[in-house]
């Protein structure tokens, strides 16, 4: 329910941290879409995952992919890659400081627990 709303008129309100992510899975094929909070950094959004080790739905993202992002009630492509902070611990950190900025307490984490997934806005 909170997905269609999101993309309603009310979405404008509502998504200002929260979006609607469609990714395509990769072993399936299959659309799967969810609601997460989001940063937006100008032409770039950042997902936290939170709990990453118990998600696989970022797994769908270890190589750049096409996403649909609803933000704020409008959807807008984007390319999706996931940043883990034990793989890349500069690009996650960037990530992390983004984040921060709408989410203080995330600027305390350790990168190396952290899965990050970047999007650029096409």
């Amino acid at each position: 329910m909170l997905r269609r709303l999101l993309r309603t008129p009310l979405g404008p309100g509502l998504g200002r941290s929260l979006a609607v992510v469609r990714y395509t899975g990769l072993r399936t094929g299959a659309p799967h879409e969810l609601v997460c909070q989001y940063v937006r950094n100008g032409e770039r959004v950042w997902i936290m995952v939170g709990q990453a080790d118990r998600k696989t739905w970022w797994r769908n993202l270890r190589a750049r992919a096409p996403v649909d992002l609803w933000l704020a009630g409008r959807r807008v492509r984007a390319a999706a890659v996931a940043v883990v902070g034990l793989e890349d611990p500069e690009e996650c950190g960037r990530g992390i400081a983004s984040y921060a900025t709408r989410v203080p307490r995330a600027g305390a984490l350790p990168v190396s627990d952290v899965v990050m997934v970047r999007a650029d806005l096409l």
